[in-house]
């Protein structure tokens, strides 16, 4: 069976600020990613459920919740909790949080871009 390209590069950007959730989703999409995009949490839970994606980047603090407590959320779900997940933040990294990795904010395209082919190699 092959697999559709755009569903093995579905990533889920959740940030609130909505100059940062364009910027984000302006870089994934110039790389090739399909992008998805969410203000809050609850967005961001309906979108984990109706297209699951292969990355979530997630900033920590929502208006609805945070990242942290989404990405354990997600890691709960069968169809989830293989995702990888990227946390981002200007204030400092979260303990104990079980995302794969952490950007701190500010961060330039190309760090964007080498966090997210970590865990999709090719787009």
């Amino acid at each position: 069976m092959l697999m559709d390209s755009r569903m093995a590069n579905r990533i889920l950007v959740i940030e609130d600020e909505p100059g940062i959730r364009r910027m984000v989703a302006t870089v994934l999409r110039e790389l090739g990613f399909e992008t998805l995009t969410a203000p809050d949490a609850e967005s961001a839970r309906m979108l984990m459920h109706f297209a699951p994606p292969d990355v979530i980047i997630a900033d920590v603090r929502l208006p609805d919740g945070d990242g942290v407590a989404l990405s354990r959320e997600a890691r709960e779900q069968p169809g989830l909790a293989s995702v990888s997940i990227v946390l981002m933040s200007a204030y400092p990294e979260p303990a104990g949080h079980c995302a794969n990795e952490f950007l701190a904010k500010p961060f330039d395209p190309d760090s964007l871009e080498a966090a997210v082919r970590r865990y999709i190699p090719a787009a």
